[in-house]
Parts: C-alpha cells; sequence; structure tokens
C-alpha cells in the first residue's frame, strides 16, 4: 500500500464529500500526526458537523442501543444511543468520525460493521448527507491493534498516512500559531518531528501532537530556558533526550544577531553554524506571522509599507544564505500565506534578484 501524506488524505476526504460518494474511508497511521485534526479542519471549513465516536471506548450494547418490546410485545426494537448523528442535533451533513477503530475490541468492531457497511445500525439510519470516516493504528505502532475481520476491512477504502515536516507546517503549524522556537528545531531536525521507536520501552514520544503541546508551554511565555519546571514539562512531552536537545538549541538565541536589524535592511554578517540559520529563519518567519492573518487578495491594498519593506529585507536576507537555507526560508515563508505571498512577490517587490530566484524555484509556491 502506498503511503501518503496528511494533506493528500484531507484531499481524498474532500472528494468523496464534493462527489458525494458514501463508500466509507479509513485512514491509518501513527499516533499523533494529526489524522483526527485534519477531519476537524474539512467539518469546520465546509461548516460541516461532526460526531467523534472513539470506539475503544464503548461495548457493542452501546452502538446497538437498548432492546425494547414493540407494541404488541411480538419482537423486539433497539432504542438507538444518542452518540449516533442526529439531523435536528447535529445538522444535516457532516462527517461520523470512528476513531480507534483497529483498538477496538471485535465484538464492538463486529457491531459497527453493519453501521459501516449499510449505513444502520437496529432501528437507526444514519443521516444522507453524513459521511463515515474511519481512524487506527498500524500493527507495527505498537498501540492497541486488533485485527478486524476481511469483511469489514473490505467495506472501506483504506489508507496509509505517514508524516511530512513541509505538510505539518504549511498546514497545520503556521496557521494554527506554532511557537517559532518548535518550528526551528523541527527544520534543524526533522526527524523530531515523530521519534516513535516501536521497540522502545519508553511511554513518551515525540510526535505533532506533543510538539503543539510544547508550543503551548512556550507560547505562555512565563519560563525561560533555564526553568526546571519548564524542563520537565517539555520532557513530560516530548521525553528527556529530545528535552535536552530542544532546550539547547532554544538557548541559542542569546548569540544571534538582530532580527530587528535584518528586517530594517542593514548589512549583518551571516552565521556560520547550522543550528543557528535555522533558529534565525525562525525567528524572522515569525515577526512576518500577520501575512497569514490576512483573508483576501484584495486586502493586499491595505497592507502597511512597513511591511512590505520588512518582507522584502527578510528575502533578500535569505537569499544571501546557501541554497538550501534559502529553499527551506521561503518555503516557510509562503506556507504563512500562499497566495498573498505569490502575489507580493509579483506585484511588490521590485528587486531583480528576487524575481530572478523565484523565476528558477517557482515550485516554492507549490
Amino acid at each position: 500500500m502506498s503511503t501518503i501524506n496528511i494533506e493528500q488524505f484531507e484531499k481524498i476526504v474532500e472528494f468523496n464529500i464534493d462527489n458525494n460518494i458514501k463508500r466509507a474511508i479509513l485512514g491509518l497511521g501513527a499516533s499523533g500526526i494529526g489524522k483526527s485534526a485534519v477531519i476537524k479542519q474539512i467539518t469546520e471549513r465546509k461548516n460541516m458537523g461532526l460526531i467523534d465516536l472513539r470506539l475503544l471506548l464503548y461495548t457493542e450494547t452501546d452502538l446497538k442501543g437498548i432492546p425494547f418490546p414493540n407494541e404488541d410485545k411480538t419482537r423486539t426494537k433497539w432504542l438507538p444511543n444518542d452518540i449516533l448523528p442526529n439531523v435536528e442535533r447535529d445538522g444535516e451533513r457532516g462527517i461520523f468520525l470512528v476513531e480507534e477503530l483497529t483498538s477496538a475490541p471485535k465484538r464492538v468492531q463486529a457491531a459497527a460493521y453493519q453501521l459501516i457497511q449499510d449505513r444502520k445500525l437496529g432501528e437507526y439510519i444514519l443521516p444522507e448527507g453524513w459521511f463515515i470516516v474511519a481512524l487506527g493504528n498500524r500493527e507495527d505502532d505498537n498501540g492497541v491493534f486488533v485485527q478486524m475481520p476481511s469483511p469489514l476491512a473490505n467495506r472501506f477504502e483504506i489508507h496509509d498516512i505517514g508524516y511530512d515536516l513541509d505538510i505539518w507546517k504549511k498546514n497545520f503549524a503556521y496557521k494554527n500559531g506554532i511557537n517559532s522556537f518548535v518550528i526551528s528545531y523541527l527544520n534543524f531536525k526533522p526527524g523530531a518531528l515523530h521519534n516513535f521507536v516501536p521497540e522502545s520501552t519508553s511511554m513518551i514520544f515525540a510526535s505533532p501532537r506533543t510538539w503543539h503541546a510544547v508550543s503551548d508551554i512556550l507560547n505562555t511565555n512565563i519560563f525561560d530556558f533555564d526553568d526546571d519546571i519548564l524542563r520537565y514539562k517539555i520532557e513530560g512531552n516530548v521525553g528527556e533526550i529530545e528535552c535536552n536537545s530542544f532546550l539547547q538549541f532554544c538557548k541559542l538565541k542569546d548569540e544571534l544577531i538582530s532580527v530587528d536589524d535584518i528586517l530594517s535592511g542593514k548589512d549583518i554578517e551571516i552565521p556560520t553554524e547550522h543550528d543557528k540559520i535555522y533558529l534565525l529563519i525562525g525567528s524572522i518567519i515569525s515577526r512576518l506571522e500577520c501575512l497569514n492573518k490576512i483573508k483576501s487578495i484584495d486586502d493586499i491594498d491595505d497592507i502597511d509599507e512597513e511591511l512590505i519593506e520588512k518582507l522584502e529585507n527578510a528575502i533578500n536576507f535569505f537569499l544571501k544564505l546557501k541554497p538550501e537555507f534559502t529553499v527551506l526560508a521561503l518555503k516557510d515563508l509562503v506556507s504563512l500565506n500562499r497566495k498573498i505571498v505569490k502575489k507580493l512577490f509579483i506585484e511588490e517587490l521590485d528587486n531583480d534578484d528576487i524575481i530572478d530566484f523565484i523565476t528558477e524555484n517557482d515550485y516554492i509556491f507549490e
């Protein structure tokens, strides 16, 4: 099976919705890579309802409902559980998200079989405008895994989901205010985005989910990087080794040249150490994050000249770096707001060096 990234999985789910294809989709991938988050983003963007059912927490009776006799007491009916989508409460269109499908006991999986196959369960019928998406871990992810019966698996369109740092930055990090130290560190050490090792006995590992938690801690701005409590909290999310490496990286901020000098166009000496360059790029990008708040190209005329000047000075600095750093920096800048940044590049930045570089590397805007 081909491995797809989370952005491709998002497009696959949207394809079914946009074309009213009701075949259920099953996304398999490691914990913490953003599978659930992307489904939430889809429903918010399309103004759809979302019911999130964590199958591991329920029994087969919870799904089927409670049996009760019919009016003449000749047969049994089932009273549906209120956990299932309801048009009056949840809207006419939505996604019924079945999480932890591959972790649920086989009896619970079997109870879900009829709902996935026939879109009904006992007396309950899934509303016409609702789509089923299931998520689970793979057998080698070292989580709770229960092999699905083949007939159930055959009812799904199944996709193996991997993780990709560039996609995570573009689709999640810059849209959700992930702290610049986290992004800079992951640029410096991409493998730290998800460092789960199946053979490890530790319960703690780094993942997009845990880096989001670290970002939330840093965004409180109430710690310095020598604070023991900060170290313990970060360690509790990404593990001791990753925590120590991350904090050492963050402390390089005291050795950086001034970001204000770069954005004001001063001629500065470029660091030679790679870790400092990664941290400097992240610091510059974070100062331009206001670009991701511009919702429409029509609003470009309202952008003040000071921001345009800072943007041009930042790009001029990026162009002085080694090509691999230039491409990384510009891709991250584009991730802030692709349409707006591209239009600014084309229409506002009257600089031959910038235009030549973008012409030769237009894939950056993809």
